[in-house]
């Protein structure tokens, strides 16, 4: 353990390094004044980027000799962020004139839309290190690990090929990371497939894994063959888009497992999996554009830089909101809401400033001055109050419905008429609602604690001596009991809740996680409720057996049944 968390500390400072360099470097990067497009294996076309003007030397539409140039331009050609200020010469061939033209690297973050692209970039990269170091620390399962490994590889291989490098070195660091790139595609397999689980028999699995490793071995082939050859000879036949396509096909054949899956998923699962097959669609697109650069080179950079955090901030929210993999992670009240108070002071205090400077200046009255930042201030309370509701909504969506659900059950349910059909609906809401693997509700009978409804996996005993631990406990007038801090013959994992003198509610555990406050609260509300609930039936019976003596409407031979079973009521309430 020791040591996994000490790994767990250093790929945390790798990241974060790796995001605070991106944050630096991706505003302000250098490369040729142009962008070169393949025509075919041997001839590449000079294209302007927008907004930077071509050396004097060149036209649009120069076509360059990729074997007659040198060795260190073609590192360059393929390297694309290089140092400010390095010289590299391009073989310029305008019919049967060759000319050969020094080009000086520049910096090209002046290019039209290249901002927009570097903010774009820069958002995909914040949510891919955050889905990395989410996956790493609170990763329970096999799914998890692949998240992991394909965020890990993608943000490793993001960061290295910002770096201003070429010649040799720059050319080595290329081949790492398309390395690294191919590891992120073997990862993203991996999270789809066990995010299948026993969907896949053996043989199935089988032919969709053969299917992945041999687009990955083409893939690979395709890119660092290509690369190399390239550098060495000239020829470029493997870096055009038919080629590039190969490359891109490694994420196809998990997007297709994970289109089958959603085919044949019901419920919640078939929920869960839309949002990260869209989420992967998109992501895909974004890859297949800046693989092949079918858009041109700087359009496809664009387009690739835009839709890449809208794919993040989809397999975001599917991981944090519909759990697609097994990820222990609590989003807390305090810290959401935390964050949305100091999201609105800061924007009192900077609306205040603004106000002060612009509209009051220096020479208002003290009055004036007191009263309008008063005034900010509660107009800006009552939007505290619209985002809470907000947050409420999105951020724990399925907790706000599920308290909704069970206040509304508390509410209603004194209006039935029978005792089991009330017990069997707490138990089954209480059950589905907050997906407890356990809930049973007791009542005394014959001087014992009966079960007298169950829902879930954990078998609870079906009766329970009346000074257990947890009933003592829950008649000594406690809200909760906490079962770790007892010993009962109802276990150790869980809650216990009065239902006032007429029994109690038991809640197990979810895995891994103890209810919040908050839940605690609204399920002894709910007990709290089903007991009045409980004692109002027994009122009702109460009242109908005296009418019943009164009228000489009741049946003699069951009298005496009726009656033993009012005076237990009255005397266990």
């Amino acid at each position: 353990m020791p040591r996994r968390f000490g790994l767990l500390l250093l790929l945390t400072a790798a990241v974060v390094l790796a995001v605070a360099y991106v944050g630096a470097r991706i505003f302000q990067v250098a490369g040729t004044p142009f962008s070169v497009n393949l025509v075919n294996a041997h001839t590449a076309v000079i294209v302007p980027i927008p907004g930077i003007p071509l050396p004097k030397a060149l036209e649009p539409g120069d076509r360059v000799d990729l074997a007659a140039t040198p060795q260190p331009t073609r590192i360059a050609i393929v390297g694309r962020i290089l140092p400010v200020g390095r010289t590299y010469e391009f073989v310029i061939r305008r019919g049967r004139t060759i000319v050969t033209v020094p080009v000086t690297s520049v910096d090209t973050s002046t290019g039209t839309g290249a901002q927009w692209s570097a903010w774009g970039f820069f958002c995909f990269f914040v949510l891919l290190g955050g889905i990395a170091l989410l996956a790493s620390w609170r990763g329970r399962d096999r799914a998890a690990a692949g998240l992991a490994l394909w965020a890990i590889a993608f943000v490793f291989a993001d960061a290295a090929s910002l770096l201003p490098l070429d010649g040799g070195f720059g050319l080595s660091v290329q081949l790492g990371v398309e390395v690294l790139y191919l590891c992120a595609r073997a990862g993203f397999y991996m999270m789809v497939e066990s995010m299948a689980g026993a969907a896949l028999t053996p043989r199935v699995r089988t032919i969709w894994r053969g299917s992945f490793l041999l687009l990955l071995g083409a893939g690979a082939v395709v890119t660092l063959g290509g690369l190399l050859v390239f550098v060495a000879t000239g020829w470029a036949g493997f870096l055009q888009p038919q080629y590039q396509f190969i490359y891109t096909a490694g994420y196809l054949v998990p997007v297709a497992l994970l289109f089958v899956n959603y085919r044949h998923a019901i419920g919640a699962q078939r929920q869960r999996l839309r949002w990260m097959l869209w989420s992967s669609v998109v992501f895909v697109a974004s890859v297949f554009v800046s693989d092949t650069q079918l858009l041109g080179f700087w359009a496809s950079i664009i387009t690739n830089n835009l839709l890449l955090p809208i794919a993040m901030a989809g397999f975001l929210y599917a991981v944090l909101r519909h759990r697609v993999v097994d990820i222990s992670v609590v989003l807390d009240h305090t810290l959401v809401y935390g964050g949305m108070t100091a999201l609105v002071v800061g924007v009192l205090a900077a609306v205040n400033s603004l106000v002060e400077h612009a509209a009051l200046g220096t020479s208002a009255s003290l009055l004036l001055q007191v009263i309008v930042p008063l005034a900010l201030g509660i107009v800006l309370s009552r939007v505290r109050l619209y985002l809470d509701r907000i947050v409420e909504q999105v951020f724990f969506r399925k907790k706000y419905l599920a308290e909704k659900a069970l206040r509304s059950f508390a509410r209603h349910c004194t209006g039935y008429e029978n005792t089991q059909g009330l017990l069997a609906a707490a138990a089954q809401i209480i059950h589905e609602k907050l997906s407890t693997p356990g809930v049973a509700l007791y009542l005394r009978k014959d001087g014992q604690y009966a079960a007298a409804a169950q829902q879930g996996d954990i078998s609870y005993p079906e009766s329970v001596n009346i000074d257990d631990a947890a009933f003592a406990a829950a008649r000594s007038g406690q809200k909760d009991i906490d079962l770790s801090e007892l010993h009962s013959a109802l276990g150790s994992d869980g809650y216990v809740f009065p239902m006032g003198a007429q029994g109690v509610l038991v809640c197990a555990n979810r895995p891994g996680e103890h209810y919040a406050a908050d839940e605690r609260k609204l399920l002894a509300t709910v007990a709290r409720q089903v007991g009045r609930a409980l004692h109002s039936m027994n009122i009702r019976e109460s009242l109908d057996f005296v009418r019943a003596v009164a009228r000489g409407s009741l049946d003699l031979n069951g009298v005496r049944e009726q009656a033993l079973k009012l005076e237990a009521g009255w005397v266990e309430n």
